[in-house]
Protein backbone atom coordinates (compact mmCIF):
# COMPACT_ATOMS: atom_id res chain seq x y z
CA UNK A 1 0.00 0.00 0.00
CA UNK A 2 3.23 2.19 0.88
CA UNK A 3 3.96 1.93 -2.87
CA UNK A 4 0.93 2.36 -4.47
CA UNK A 5 0.46 5.83 -2.25
CA UNK A 6 3.85 7.11 -3.74
CA UNK A 7 2.72 6.48 -7.37
CA UNK A 8 -0.67 7.77 -6.98
CA UNK A 9 1.29 10.96 -5.54
CA UNK A 10 3.88 10.94 -8.57
CA UNK A 11 1.16 9.87 -10.86
CA UNK A 12 -1.56 13.08 -9.82
CA UNK A 13 0.37 15.88 -11.11
CA UNK A 14 -0.15 14.73 -14.94
CA UNK A 15 -3.36 12.31 -14.87
CA UNK A 16 -5.53 14.66 -12.38
CA UNK A 17 -4.62 17.55 -14.05
CA UNK A 18 -5.50 19.16 -17.80
CA UNK A 19 -2.36 18.71 -19.30
CA UNK A 20 -3.62 14.69 -18.80
CA UNK A 21 -6.27 15.00 -20.84
CA UNK A 22 -4.40 14.14 -24.35
CA UNK A 23 -2.46 11.24 -22.52
CA UNK A 24 -6.20 9.61 -21.46
CA UNK A 25 -7.23 10.00 -25.07
CA UNK A 26 -4.20 8.04 -26.29
CA UNK A 27 -5.05 5.60 -23.39
CA UNK A 28 -8.13 5.23 -24.62
CA UNK A 29 -7.23 4.29 -27.90
CA UNK A 30 -4.55 2.14 -26.61
CA UNK A 31 -7.10 0.12 -24.95
CA UNK A 32 -9.33 0.29 -28.20
CA UNK A 33 -6.20 -1.53 -30.15
CA UNK A 34 -5.80 -3.89 -27.42
CA UNK A 35 -9.45 -5.07 -27.52
CA UNK A 36 -8.72 -5.50 -31.50
CA UNK A 37 -5.92 -7.98 -30.27
CA UNK A 38 -8.39 -9.97 -28.46
CA UNK A 39 -11.09 -9.78 -31.14
CA UNK A 40 -8.61 -11.28 -33.54
CA UNK A 41 -7.08 -14.02 -30.99
CA UNK A 42 -10.87 -15.09 -31.03
CA UNK A 43 -11.31 -15.34 -34.33
CA UNK A 44 -7.97 -17.05 -34.29
CA UNK A 45 -8.98 -19.73 -32.42
CA UNK A 46 -12.65 -20.47 -33.58
CA UNK A 47 -10.71 -20.54 -36.86
CA UNK A 48 -8.23 -23.06 -35.94
CA UNK A 49 -10.69 -25.56 -34.80
CA UNK A 50 -12.49 -25.39 -38.34
CA UNK A 51 -8.25 -25.51 -39.76
CA UNK A 52 -7.79 -28.89 -38.11
CA UNK A 53 -11.31 -30.16 -38.90
CA UNK A 54 -10.89 -29.34 -42.56
CA UNK A 55 -7.51 -30.98 -42.62
CA UNK A 56 -8.72 -34.32 -40.83
CA UNK A 57 -11.06 -34.63 -44.18
CA UNK A 58 -8.06 -33.89 -46.60
CA UNK A 59 -10.60 -31.00 -48.31
CA UNK A 60 -7.96 -29.09 -50.01
CA UNK A 61 -9.85 -26.48 -51.72
CA UNK A 62 -11.74 -25.62 -47.96
CA UNK A 63 -7.81 -25.29 -46.32
CA UNK A 64 -7.16 -22.83 -48.89
CA UNK A 65 -9.83 -20.37 -47.93
CA UNK A 66 -9.02 -20.92 -44.86
CA UNK A 67 -5.18 -20.13 -44.98
CA UNK A 68 -6.60 -17.21 -46.93
CA UNK A 69 -9.21 -16.35 -43.60
CA UNK A 70 -6.03 -16.97 -41.53
CA UNK A 71 -3.46 -14.19 -43.96
CA UNK A 72 -6.41 -11.60 -43.25
CA UNK A 73 -6.54 -12.23 -39.69
CA UNK A 74 -3.02 -12.12 -39.12
CA UNK A 75 -2.83 -8.68 -41.55
CA UNK A 76 -5.43 -7.46 -38.75
CA UNK A 77 -3.43 -8.49 -35.71
CA UNK A 78 -0.21 -7.09 -37.08
CA UNK A 79 -2.19 -3.35 -37.99
CA UNK A 80 -3.53 -3.32 -34.26
CA UNK A 81 -0.36 -4.57 -32.61
CA UNK A 82 1.83 -1.96 -34.58
CA UNK A 83 -0.94 0.75 -33.63
CA UNK A 84 -0.91 -0.11 -30.13
CA UNK A 85 2.81 -0.05 -29.42
CA UNK A 86 3.30 3.29 -31.37
CA UNK A 87 0.63 4.94 -29.15
CA UNK A 88 2.02 3.29 -26.08
CA UNK A 89 5.44 4.99 -26.81
CA UNK A 90 3.71 8.56 -27.53
CA UNK A 91 1.57 8.13 -24.49
CA UNK A 92 4.84 7.14 -22.39
CA UNK A 93 6.81 10.12 -24.18
CA UNK A 94 4.15 12.87 -22.91
CA UNK A 95 3.97 11.70 -19.30
CA UNK A 96 7.92 11.55 -19.20
CA UNK A 97 7.77 14.81 -20.47
CA UNK A 98 5.59 16.29 -18.12
CA UNK A 99 7.12 14.15 -15.19
CA UNK A 100 10.61 15.46 -16.22
CA UNK A 101 9.21 18.91 -16.57
CA UNK A 102 7.00 18.72 -13.02
CA UNK A 103 10.58 17.00 -11.25
CA UNK A 104 13.07 19.84 -12.55
CA UNK A 105 10.73 23.05 -11.95
CA UNK A 106 9.89 21.39 -7.88
CA UNK A 107 13.94 20.78 -7.85
CA UNK A 108 15.33 24.05 -8.99
CA UNK A 109 12.55 25.96 -7.83
CA UNK A 110 12.96 27.74 -4.58
CA UNK A 111 16.91 26.49 -4.47
CA UNK A 112 15.81 23.05 -3.26
CA UNK A 113 18.77 21.55 -5.57
CA UNK A 114 20.76 23.44 -3.27
CA UNK A 115 18.94 23.28 0.30
CA UNK A 116 18.49 19.58 0.01
CA UNK A 117 22.44 19.25 -0.14
CA UNK A 118 22.58 20.64 3.41
CA UNK A 119 19.86 18.95 4.92
CA UNK A 120 20.93 15.06 3.38
CA UNK A 121 19.36 14.61 0.42
CA UNK A 122 18.60 11.40 -1.27
CA UNK A 123 21.47 9.91 -3.25
CA UNK A 124 21.77 10.42 -6.83
CA UNK A 125 18.60 13.00 -7.47
CA UNK A 126 19.94 13.47 -11.32
CA UNK A 127 19.62 9.50 -11.99
CA UNK A 128 15.73 10.21 -10.34
CA UNK A 129 15.16 12.87 -12.64
CA UNK A 130 16.94 11.49 -15.57
CA UNK A 131 16.31 7.51 -15.47
CA UNK A 132 14.00 6.80 -12.96
CA UNK A 133 11.25 9.30 -14.15
CA UNK A 134 11.64 7.62 -17.54
CA UNK A 135 11.31 3.98 -16.05
CA UNK A 136 8.49 4.86 -14.12
CA UNK A 137 6.30 6.48 -17.34
CA UNK A 138 7.51 3.29 -19.29
CA UNK A 139 6.95 0.22 -16.74
CA UNK A 140 3.86 1.86 -15.52
CA UNK A 141 2.31 2.40 -19.09
CA UNK A 142 3.30 -1.29 -19.83
CA UNK A 143 2.29 -3.03 -17.31
CA UNK A 144 -1.28 -0.84 -17.49
CA UNK A 145 -1.50 -1.83 -21.11
CA UNK A 146 -0.84 -5.16 -20.46
CA UNK A 147 -2.88 -5.84 -17.61
CA UNK A 148 -5.70 -4.60 -19.17
CA UNK A 149 -5.76 -6.77 -22.04
CA UNK A 150 -5.12 -9.82 -20.63
CA UNK A 151 -7.93 -8.78 -18.56
CA UNK A 152 -10.45 -8.52 -21.63
CA UNK A 153 -8.91 -11.98 -23.11
CA UNK A 154 -9.41 -13.63 -19.93
CA UNK A 155 -13.29 -12.80 -20.45
CA UNK A 156 -13.32 -13.51 -23.99
CA UNK A 157 -11.57 -16.80 -23.68
CA UNK A 158 -13.07 -18.25 -20.59
CA UNK A 159 -16.60 -18.26 -22.04
CA UNK A 160 -14.59 -20.05 -25.35
CA UNK A 161 -13.06 -22.48 -23.02
CA UNK A 162 -15.96 -22.69 -20.72
CA UNK A 163 -18.10 -23.66 -23.52
CA UNK A 164 -15.38 -26.31 -24.52
CA UNK A 165 -15.09 -28.27 -20.71
CA UNK A 166 -19.00 -29.37 -21.02
CA UNK A 167 -19.54 -31.49 -17.88
CA UNK A 168 -17.43 -34.15 -16.77
CA UNK A 169 -17.76 -36.72 -13.68
CA UNK A 170 -15.04 -37.76 -12.47
CA UNK A 171 -14.35 -40.91 -10.36
CA UNK A 172 -11.85 -41.41 -7.02
CA UNK A 173 -13.07 -44.41 -5.44
CA UNK A 174 -16.19 -44.37 -3.61
CA UNK A 175 -16.38 -40.96 -4.42
CA UNK A 176 -17.74 -39.27 -7.95
CA UNK A 177 -17.63 -35.57 -8.94
CA UNK A 178 -19.24 -33.76 -11.71
CA UNK A 179 -18.11 -30.27 -12.47
CA UNK A 180 -19.15 -27.56 -15.18
CA UNK A 181 -15.94 -25.59 -17.02
CA UNK A 182 -13.43 -27.89 -15.29
CA UNK A 183 -10.72 -26.59 -17.39
CA UNK A 184 -11.35 -23.32 -16.27
CA UNK A 185 -10.65 -24.10 -13.14
CA UNK A 186 -7.78 -26.82 -13.87
CA UNK A 187 -5.98 -23.39 -15.37
CA UNK A 188 -7.28 -21.36 -12.87
CA UNK A 189 -5.70 -23.19 -10.20
CA UNK A 190 -2.71 -23.65 -11.83
CA UNK A 191 -1.66 -20.10 -12.25
CA UNK A 192 -3.23 -19.98 -8.66
CA UNK A 193 -0.12 -22.07 -7.26
CA UNK A 194 2.16 -20.41 -9.60
CA UNK A 195 1.81 -17.53 -8.61
CA UNK A 196 2.22 -18.34 -4.95
CA UNK A 197 5.59 -20.15 -5.66
CA UNK A 198 6.22 -17.03 -7.75
CA UNK A 199 6.08 -14.16 -4.96
CA UNK A 200 7.18 -16.45 -2.68
CA UNK A 201 10.71 -17.01 -4.42
CA UNK A 202 10.72 -13.50 -5.96
CA UNK A 203 10.07 -10.88 -3.12
CA UNK A 204 13.41 -10.40 -2.60
CA UNK A 205 13.99 -9.12 -5.71
CA UNK A 206 12.50 -5.38 -4.85
CA UNK A 207 14.96 -4.55 -2.49
CA UNK A 208 18.08 -5.75 -5.00
CA UNK A 209 16.19 -3.79 -7.85
CA UNK A 210 16.63 -0.72 -5.71
CA UNK A 211 20.15 -1.30 -4.62
CA UNK A 212 21.43 -2.07 -8.01
CA UNK A 213 19.92 1.27 -8.89
CA UNK A 214 21.69 3.37 -6.22
CA UNK A 215 25.19 1.33 -6.69
CA UNK A 216 25.31 2.34 -10.54
CA UNK A 217 24.53 5.71 -9.76
CA UNK A 218 26.77 5.92 -7.26
CA UNK A 219 29.47 4.30 -9.37
CA UNK A 220 28.86 6.52 -12.67
CA UNK A 221 28.43 9.74 -10.65
CA UNK A 222 31.90 8.62 -9.31
CA UNK A 223 33.34 8.66 -12.59
CA UNK A 224 32.01 11.89 -13.68
CA UNK A 225 34.00 13.17 -10.35
CA UNK A 226 36.86 11.67 -11.41
CA UNK A 227 36.68 13.63 -15.36
CA UNK A 228 35.57 17.00 -13.65
CA UNK A 229 39.01 16.88 -11.15
CA UNK A 230 41.19 15.63 -14.20
CA UNK A 231 43.77 17.97 -13.30
CA UNK A 232 43.83 18.04 -9.12
CA UNK A 233 44.27 13.98 -10.10
CA UNK A 234 46.48 14.42 -12.47
CA UNK A 235 49.20 16.77 -10.05
CA UNK A 236 48.77 14.72 -6.98
CA UNK A 237 49.44 11.43 -8.86
CA UNK A 238 46.52 10.02 -7.53
CA UNK A 239 45.36 7.44 -9.86
CA UNK A 240 45.89 4.47 -7.78
CA UNK A 241 43.90 5.73 -5.15
CA UNK A 242 41.11 6.48 -7.55
CA UNK A 243 41.24 2.96 -9.43
CA UNK A 244 41.36 1.69 -5.76
CA UNK A 245 37.95 3.54 -4.92
CA UNK A 246 36.39 2.59 -8.50
CA UNK A 247 37.10 -0.82 -7.57
CA UNK A 248 35.14 -0.74 -4.30
CA UNK A 249 32.24 1.17 -6.10
CA UNK A 250 32.22 -1.33 -8.56
CA UNK A 251 32.39 -4.47 -5.98
CA UNK A 252 29.36 -3.19 -4.61
CA UNK A 253 27.51 -3.53 -8.36
CA UNK A 254 29.14 -7.00 -8.96
CA UNK A 255 28.09 -8.11 -5.21
CA UNK A 256 24.51 -7.14 -5.69
CA UNK A 257 24.46 -8.39 -9.48
CA UNK A 258 25.13 -12.14 -8.07
CA UNK A 259 22.72 -11.77 -5.83
CA UNK A 260 20.07 -10.79 -8.31
CA UNK A 261 21.42 -13.67 -10.45
CA UNK A 262 21.16 -15.98 -8.15
CA UNK A 263 17.48 -15.21 -7.25
CA UNK A 264 16.66 -15.11 -10.79
CA UNK A 265 18.02 -18.46 -11.10
CA UNK A 266 15.66 -19.69 -8.99
CA UNK A 267 12.94 -17.62 -10.19
CA UNK A 268 13.46 -18.67 -13.76
CA UNK A 269 13.77 -22.06 -13.18
CA UNK A 270 10.56 -22.32 -11.88
CA UNK A 271 9.15 -19.92 -14.62
CA UNK A 272 10.77 -21.62 -17.18
CA UNK A 273 9.01 -25.05 -16.09
CA UNK A 274 5.82 -23.71 -15.32
CA UNK A 275 5.54 -21.97 -18.90
CA UNK A 276 6.94 -25.38 -20.62
CA UNK A 277 4.44 -27.93 -18.65
CA UNK A 278 1.62 -25.73 -19.73
CA UNK A 279 2.18 -26.41 -23.23
CA UNK A 280 1.10 -30.12 -22.47
CA UNK A 281 -1.36 -30.05 -20.17
CA UNK A 282 -4.60 -28.66 -21.22
CA UNK A 283 -3.88 -31.49 -23.87
CA UNK A 284 -3.39 -34.37 -21.13
CA UNK A 285 -6.60 -32.79 -19.60
CA UNK A 286 -8.75 -32.90 -22.73
CA UNK A 287 -7.13 -36.23 -23.88
CA UNK A 288 -9.99 -38.67 -22.49
CA UNK A 289 -12.80 -36.66 -23.88
CA UNK A 290 -10.77 -37.03 -27.42
CA UNK A 291 -10.29 -40.28 -26.80
CA UNK A 292 -13.82 -41.15 -26.42
CA UNK A 293 -14.29 -38.93 -29.52
CA UNK A 294 -16.59 -36.44 -28.09
CA UNK A 295 -14.25 -33.98 -29.47
CA UNK A 296 -12.43 -33.67 -32.70
CA UNK A 297 -8.96 -32.73 -33.12
CA UNK A 298 -10.06 -29.63 -34.25
CA UNK A 299 -12.25 -28.79 -31.16
CA UNK A 300 -8.51 -31.09 -28.92
CA UNK A 301 -6.66 -28.28 -30.84
CA UNK A 302 -9.20 -25.53 -29.83
CA UNK A 303 -9.16 -26.56 -26.38
CA UNK A 304 -5.25 -26.23 -26.28
CA UNK A 305 -5.39 -22.88 -27.98
CA UNK A 306 -7.83 -21.49 -25.28
CA UNK A 307 -6.14 -22.89 -22.39
CA UNK A 308 -3.18 -21.42 -22.76
CA UNK A 309 -4.74 -17.62 -24.03
CA UNK A 310 -6.75 -18.14 -20.38
CA UNK A 311 -3.55 -19.11 -18.92
CA UNK A 312 -1.20 -16.66 -20.28
CA UNK A 313 -3.52 -13.93 -19.15
CA UNK A 314 -4.32 -15.43 -15.58
CA UNK A 315 -0.13 -15.48 -15.23
CA UNK A 316 0.35 -12.21 -15.97
CA UNK A 317 1.30 -11.53 -12.43
CA UNK A 318 4.13 -14.34 -12.80
CA UNK A 319 5.47 -13.27 -16.09
CA UNK A 320 5.68 -9.42 -15.13
CA UNK A 321 6.90 -10.25 -11.87
CA UNK A 322 10.19 -8.81 -12.68
CA UNK A 323 9.23 -6.11 -13.99
CA UNK A 324 6.75 -5.22 -11.57
CA UNK A 325 9.92 -5.55 -8.94
CA UNK A 326 11.83 -2.85 -10.75
CA UNK A 327 8.48 -0.86 -10.93
CA UNK A 328 8.27 -0.34 -6.96
CA UNK A 329 12.02 0.11 -6.57
CA UNK A 330 11.48 2.97 -8.72
CA UNK A 331 8.33 4.21 -7.20
CA UNK A 332 10.06 4.52 -4.05
CA UNK A 333 13.01 6.22 -4.95
CA UNK A 334 10.93 9.03 -6.98
CA UNK A 335 8.65 9.01 -3.69
CA UNK A 336 11.68 9.57 -1.68
CA UNK A 337 12.82 12.31 -3.79
CA UNK A 338 9.49 13.95 -3.89
CA UNK A 339 8.92 13.75 -0.09
CA UNK A 340 12.59 14.96 0.59
CA UNK A 341 11.24 18.01 -1.23
CA UNK A 342 7.75 18.41 0.05
CA UNK A 343 9.27 18.26 4.03
CA UNK A 344 11.14 21.55 2.87
CA UNK A 345 9.73 24.38 4.16
CA UNK A 346 9.06 27.68 2.41
CA UNK A 347 11.56 30.16 1.89
CA UNK A 348 10.32 33.27 3.35
CA UNK A 349 12.64 36.56 2.96
CA UNK A 350 11.75 39.58 3.51
CA UNK A 351 12.95 42.58 1.46
CA UNK A 352 13.39 46.46 1.86
CA UNK A 353 15.07 49.35 -0.04
CA UNK A 354 18.63 49.17 2.11
CA UNK A 355 20.45 45.74 3.42
CA UNK A 356 19.62 45.44 7.43
CA UNK A 357 20.15 42.64 10.03
CA UNK A 358 19.78 43.07 13.72
CA UNK A 359 20.59 39.99 16.08
CA UNK A 360 21.86 37.56 13.11
CA UNK A 361 23.36 34.45 14.34
CA UNK A 362 24.48 32.16 11.36
CA UNK A 363 23.89 28.21 12.73
CA UNK A 364 25.83 25.63 10.95
CA UNK A 365 23.24 22.44 9.52
CA UNK A 366 23.47 20.83 13.39
CA UNK A 367 21.82 24.17 14.85
CA UNK A 368 25.63 25.01 16.45
CA UNK A 369 26.37 28.72 16.39
CA UNK A 370 28.53 30.10 14.06
CA UNK A 371 28.41 34.00 13.90
CA UNK A 372 26.39 35.35 16.86
CA UNK A 373 24.37 38.83 17.13
CA UNK A 374 25.73 40.24 14.00
CA UNK A 375 24.18 43.96 12.84
CA UNK A 376 24.76 44.81 9.54
CA UNK A 377 23.89 47.87 7.61
CA UNK A 378 24.76 48.75 3.55
CA UNK A 379 23.32 51.92 1.95
CA UNK A 380 22.52 51.68 -2.02
CA UNK A 381 25.81 51.66 -3.82
CA UNK A 382 28.07 50.96 -0.91
CA UNK A 383 31.39 48.91 -0.84
CA UNK A 384 31.27 46.74 2.32
CA UNK A 385 34.00 44.45 2.75
CA UNK A 386 33.28 41.45 5.66
CA UNK A 387 37.07 40.97 7.31
CA UNK A 388 37.92 38.30 9.54
CA UNK A 389 40.02 34.72 10.27
CA UNK A 390 39.94 32.03 7.56
CA UNK A 391 37.10 29.43 8.80
CA UNK A 392 34.89 31.85 10.87
CA UNK A 393 31.82 31.91 8.67
CA UNK A 394 32.60 34.91 5.89
CA UNK A 395 31.21 32.62 2.93
CA UNK A 396 28.48 31.35 5.23
CA UNK A 397 27.44 34.80 6.16
CA UNK A 398 27.25 35.74 2.17
CA UNK A 399 25.04 32.85 1.66
CA UNK A 400 22.82 33.90 4.02
CA UNK A 401 22.67 37.62 2.31
CA UNK A 402 22.21 36.29 -0.40
CA UNK A 403 19.12 34.01 1.08
CA UNK A 404 20.39 30.55 0.13
CA UNK A 405 21.90 29.41 3.58
CA UNK A 406 18.53 28.65 5.45
CA UNK A 407 20.27 27.83 8.70
CA UNK A 408 20.20 31.09 10.83
CA UNK A 409 17.61 33.10 12.98
CA UNK A 410 17.25 36.61 14.18
CA UNK A 411 15.77 39.62 12.26
CA UNK A 412 17.27 40.69 9.06
CA UNK A 413 16.31 42.25 5.50
CA UNK A 414 17.53 42.00 1.90
CA UNK A 415 17.82 44.79 -0.23
CA UNK A 416 15.05 44.61 -3.26
CA UNK A 417 16.15 43.95 -7.04
CA UNK A 418 18.35 41.86 -8.63
CA UNK A 419 21.33 40.38 -6.60
CA UNK A 420 24.60 38.01 -7.68
CA UNK A 421 26.80 35.91 -6.03
CA UNK A 422 30.43 35.15 -7.28
CA UNK A 423 32.22 32.30 -5.68
CA UNK A 424 35.50 31.80 -5.78
CA UNK A 425 35.40 28.80 -8.62
CA UNK A 426 32.82 29.87 -11.18
CA UNK A 427 30.62 27.76 -12.10
CA UNK A 428 31.17 26.80 -16.33
CA UNK A 429 28.68 24.53 -17.66
CA UNK A 430 29.87 22.95 -21.39
CA UNK A 431 28.36 24.27 -23.92
CA UNK A 432 28.79 27.83 -26.33
CA UNK A 433 30.96 29.98 -24.73
CA UNK A 434 28.24 33.12 -25.39
CA UNK A 435 25.87 31.18 -23.44
CA UNK A 436 28.58 30.51 -20.63
CA UNK A 437 29.02 34.75 -20.70
CA UNK A 438 25.43 35.36 -20.50
CA UNK A 439 24.73 32.65 -17.67
CA UNK A 440 22.52 33.25 -15.44
CA UNK A 441 20.54 35.23 -17.87
CA UNK A 442 18.23 32.23 -20.22
CA UNK A 443 18.75 35.12 -23.18
CA UNK A 444 21.98 35.75 -24.57
CA UNK A 445 22.79 39.12 -25.48
CA UNK A 446 23.75 40.70 -28.89
CA UNK A 447 26.99 40.24 -29.90
CA UNK A 448 28.83 44.11 -29.79
CA UNK A 449 27.68 43.64 -26.04
CA UNK A 450 29.39 40.43 -25.23
CA UNK A 451 32.42 41.57 -27.29
CA UNK A 452 32.67 44.71 -25.21
CA UNK A 453 32.21 42.96 -21.91
CA UNK A 454 35.01 40.29 -22.54
CA UNK A 455 37.06 43.96 -23.71
CA UNK A 456 36.54 44.91 -20.38
CA UNK A 457 37.69 42.16 -18.46
CA UNK A 458 40.56 41.34 -20.70
CA UNK A 459 39.42 38.29 -22.60
CA UNK A 460 39.93 39.80 -25.75
CA UNK A 461 41.38 36.55 -26.94
CA UNK A 462 38.12 35.12 -26.37
CA UNK A 463 35.77 37.02 -29.17
CA UNK A 464 36.78 34.74 -31.66
CA UNK A 465 35.38 31.63 -29.89
CA UNK A 466 31.84 33.15 -28.84
CA UNK A 467 30.14 30.80 -30.90
CA UNK A 468 32.32 27.64 -30.26
CA UNK A 469 31.30 25.10 -28.24
CA UNK A 470 33.71 22.96 -25.21
CA UNK A 471 34.58 22.14 -21.67
CA UNK A 472 35.19 26.14 -20.47
CA UNK A 473 35.53 24.70 -17.22
CA UNK A 474 38.72 23.16 -18.35
CA UNK A 475 40.01 25.01 -21.23
CA UNK A 476 40.49 28.32 -19.41
CA UNK A 477 42.88 28.77 -16.42
CA UNK A 478 41.77 30.03 -13.04
CA UNK A 479 42.52 33.60 -13.50
CA UNK A 480 40.54 33.47 -17.12
CA UNK A 481 37.43 32.12 -15.09
CA UNK A 482 37.55 34.72 -12.83
CA UNK A 483 37.39 37.17 -15.26
CA UNK A 484 34.51 35.74 -16.86
CA UNK A 485 32.29 35.41 -13.87
CA UNK A 486 33.58 39.30 -13.63
CA UNK A 487 32.05 39.61 -17.29
CA UNK A 488 28.60 38.44 -16.06
CA UNK A 489 28.12 40.66 -13.44
CA UNK A 490 29.06 43.53 -15.82
CA UNK A 491 26.01 41.85 -18.23
CA UNK A 492 23.54 40.91 -15.66
CA UNK A 493 23.60 44.15 -13.75
CA UNK A 494 22.67 42.97 -10.69
CA UNK A 495 21.59 45.71 -7.53
CA UNK A 496 23.22 43.82 -5.30
CA UNK A 497 26.70 41.97 -5.93
CA UNK A 498 28.28 39.69 -3.18
CA UNK A 499 32.31 38.71 -4.24
CA UNK A 500 33.49 35.56 -2.75
CA UNK A 501 37.29 35.38 -3.01
CA UNK A 502 36.38 36.06 -6.57
CA UNK A 503 39.64 37.71 -7.77
CA UNK A 504 42.12 35.57 -5.67
CA UNK A 505 43.40 34.22 -8.84
CA UNK A 506 44.83 37.43 -9.96
CA UNK A 507 47.15 39.22 -9.25
CA UNK A 508 46.86 42.47 -6.93
CA UNK A 509 46.94 44.97 -10.60
CA UNK A 510 44.81 42.55 -12.54
CA UNK A 511 42.19 42.30 -9.31
CA UNK A 512 41.83 46.09 -8.84
CA UNK A 513 41.56 46.93 -12.37
CA UNK A 514 39.00 45.07 -12.62
CA UNK A 515 37.17 45.90 -9.59
CA UNK A 516 37.68 49.80 -10.59
CA UNK A 517 35.85 48.46 -14.20
CA UNK A 518 33.03 47.68 -12.04
CA UNK A 519 32.54 50.56 -10.32
CA UNK A 520 32.84 52.09 -13.59
CA UNK A 521 29.83 50.06 -14.91
CA UNK A 522 27.46 49.82 -12.10
CA UNK A 523 28.12 52.58 -10.07
CA UNK A 524 24.56 52.15 -8.50
CA UNK A 525 25.84 48.28 -7.12
CA UNK A 526 25.89 47.62 -3.47
CA UNK A 527 29.01 45.06 -3.10
CA UNK A 528 29.72 43.17 -0.22
CA UNK A 529 32.91 41.14 -0.48
CA UNK A 530 35.08 38.91 1.23
CA UNK A 531 38.60 38.97 -0.09
CA UNK A 532 42.35 38.15 1.77
CA UNK A 533 44.00 40.75 -1.26
CA UNK A 534 45.49 43.55 0.78
CA UNK A 535 45.30 46.01 -2.61
CA UNK A 536 41.69 44.79 -3.46
CA UNK A 537 41.12 45.66 0.19
CA UNK A 538 41.61 49.20 -0.17
CA UNK A 539 39.23 49.61 -2.98
CA UNK A 540 35.93 49.41 -0.24
CA UNK A 541 34.84 52.24 1.42
CA UNK A 542 33.92 50.35 4.92
CA UNK A 543 35.27 47.28 6.39
CA UNK A 544 32.98 45.17 9.07
CA UNK A 545 35.92 42.95 11.26
CA UNK A 546 33.62 39.76 12.19
CA UNK A 547 36.32 38.47 14.68
CA UNK A 548 34.26 39.38 17.83
CA UNK A 549 30.65 38.16 16.49
CA UNK A 550 32.68 35.01 15.64
CA UNK A 551 34.70 34.74 19.18
CA UNK A 552 31.13 35.64 20.82
CA UNK A 553 29.47 32.16 19.51
CA UNK A 554 32.83 29.97 21.33
CA UNK A 555 32.86 28.70 24.11
CA UNK A 556 36.19 30.14 26.20
CA UNK A 557 39.56 28.82 26.65
CA UNK A 558 39.86 27.34 29.62
CA UNK A 559 43.46 27.90 31.57
CA UNK A 560 44.40 24.79 32.71
CA UNK A 561 44.96 24.57 36.29
CA UNK A 562 48.53 25.35 37.81
CA UNK A 563 50.18 21.89 38.77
Amino acid sequence: MKTLRMFFMLARPFWGSRAGWPGWALLGLVFAMGIGIVQVNVYINAWSKRFYDTLATFDGGALLTLMGDYSLAIAALIAVIVSKNWLTKALILRWRQHLNDYLLERWLGERRYYRLGLSGEPDHPDQRIAEDAYLLSDKTVGLVVSLFINTMQIGAFVSVLWQLSGTQTFTLGDYSVTLDGYLVWAVVIYTLIGTLVTHWLGHPLHGLNYERQRSEAAFRTDLLRKRDHAEQIALYGGEEAEQQGLRLRFSAIANNWRSLMQRELKLGTFTVGYERVRLIVPVFIALPAFLAKTITLGGLMQIRTAFGAVYESLSWFIFSYRTLMEWSATVERLGQFQQAMERLEPVELSHGDTLNTCGLDVLRPNGEALLCGLTLHAQPGEWLRLAGASGLGKSTLLRTLMGLWPHHRGTWQLPGGRSLLLPQKPYLASGRLDEALAYPAAQVPNSLELIGVLKDVGLEHLIDKLDREAEWGRKLSGGEQQRLALARALLYRPDTLYLDEATNQLDDKAACQLLERLRQRLPNCTLIAVSHQPAVQRLFERSIDLQECGAACRPAKTEPLPA
